[in-house]
């Protein structure tokens, strides 16, 4: 046996699994003309170990990548060091769900290739979603078309109406929704504020999109909690997440027909004009403003509290985003980028390629790990270590980027900010009482934050 950074090679071919701390990796030497009784040598060692089967000629399989395990006791206890790692062992591997990559450039070029599509089909084939209301709104969303005229046609409007300059018009009204919800939350006692704040802001924003009484935060938040366990790919969420959706088709298609009968100067307002012109047609129309809520709330409330954990959890930088608010928006930037919400996003190849040397078919699930990408110290020097002063470049991946990238991402970043710029200066003795982190393969979840409003 050869020993090499803590991980025990063998000279015998065989196709054993031999162990890497938290992955299994199948052996490559039976493809290596070796003889049975010989010591690997240094040369050997290097070619197999830094250049792999490829070195030799031969192209992988998905078969010969190594194995990650989501569900290992490292994972769920150190999900981001655990990630971290890997990608410095590894690019590309294999988990259940599919092909893995963990490599920051890799994970861009995969956001961002046209031989990826998006990895929505394949995921309501693993939920086991049935035909209904649920699904039909899935096949004809955003979600399910790749890249081509349709999809940047269905994004034109909403591009326009909520890019850079168009989601500013709403912060006047972030602002007051984050005031008002601040108001009603009991100070100098312990608080859920999951409950109080979190969930509160993405959807009563929401309502103020859709010009719906503030009233019906609750159920946009009740509702989009539970449609999103689309992404937990467990087929026992199929029943309730159909409800769920067809819950939400409901509501929209009422607030669409109130709001026909007046327009204002709201997001929805603005919608219905753009399907008046042509823009999109009623059923798209509906898809968005569903997908707005599907989308929006959930991850939203979420990003929310890991920022809240994060910075509150850093005395001295919190006290400073309070008499320095010109900081917190780069302060949000390393919170994405050190605990970001969407640790992976999926994708689909949409032809046969080659992806580090591996033999890749088309219609294989494809995720790129943006946590790994974002711990990675050859791209963020020193990544377990929060500094707001790190450089803009390189971006973190949390929204995604080109024809697939997150049009509310504006919206919701100035959510984030108008609540942690609120909070630090109303509140610069805020105090986390208890926290709880949980980690999915796709998602950072904030399962309980209990504060005191001090």
């Amino acid at each position: 046996m050869y020993q090499y950074d803590g991980v025990i090679y063998t000279p015998f071919c065989t196709h054993k699994l031999y162990i890497f701390p938290s992955i299994i990796v199948p052996s490559l030497l039976c493809n290596l003309n070796v003889d049975a009784d010989k010591k690997i040598t240094d040369i050997y060692f290097e070619a197999i170990v830094k250049k792999g089967v490829r070195g030799f000629g031969k192209m992988l399989n998905i078969s010969d990548l190594p194995i990650i395990d989501f569900q290992s006791k490292d994972y769920l206890t150190k999900p981001l060091e655990t990630l971290a790692k890997l990608s410095q062992k590894i690019k590309v591997g294999k988990s259940k769900r599919g092909i893995e990559i963990l490599d920051y450039d890799l994970c861009r070029d995969a956001i961002l290739d046209r031989r990826f599509g998006t990895g929505h089909p394949k995921l309501m084939k693993v939920l086991g979603l049935e035909e209904g209301p649920a699904l039909s709104y899935k096949k004809n969303s955003i979600s399910f078309h790749d890249r081509g005229e349709t999809r940047r046609r269905l994004r034109i409007p909403l591009t326009k109406l909520m890019g850079p300059k168009g989601s500013e018009r709403f912060r006047d009204d972030i602002k007051y929704v984050v005031k008002q919800t601040f108001s009603e939350i009991s100070k100098n006692n312990e608080v859920d504020m999951i409950k109080a704040l979190c969930d509160k802001i993405p959807s009563r924003v929401y309502c103020y999109w859709i010009n719906a009484p503030q009233a019906d935060a609750d159920f946009v938040s009740r509702t989009s909690h539970i449609v999103q366990q689309v992404h937990t790919r467990d087929p026992k969420t199929a029943k309730e997440v159909s409800i769920g959706f067809e819950e939400l088709l409901d509501y929209v298609d009422e607030r669409i027909a109130i709001s026909r009968k007046k327009l204002g100067d709201d997001l929805l307002s603005d919608l219905i004009r753009a399907t008046d012109t042509g823009a999109l047609s009623d059923d798209e129309l509906r898809n968005w403003v569903v997908k707005m809520a599907e989308a929006n709330t959930d991850n939203s409330s979420h990003q929310i509290a890991i920022a809240i954990i994060e910075l509150a959890s850093r005395p001295k930088i919190w006290k400073m985003l309070g008499t320095k608010p010109r900081l917190v928006p780069q302060a949000l930037r390393e919170v994405m980028r050190y605990h970001p919400r969407s640790l992976s996003t999926s994708r689909e190849t949409l032809e046969d390629l080659e992806l580090e040397g591996c033999f890749i078919p088309k219609g294989e699930a494809i995720f790129p790990n943006i946590a790994a990408a974002h711990w990675n110290p050859n791209y963020f020097p020193n990544p377990d270590v929060f500094d707001i002063n790190r450089p803009e470049k390189p971006a973190h991946l949390n929204f995604g980027g080109g024809i697939f990238s997150c049009i509310g991402r504006f919206a919701v970043t100035i959510e984030i900010e108008e609540v942690i710029t609120f909070m630090t200066r109303e509140f610069p003795n805020f105090e986390v009482k208890k926290s709880l982190f949980s980690h999915s393969p796709m998602f950072t979840s904030v399962d309980e934050l209990v504060g005191r409003l001090t």
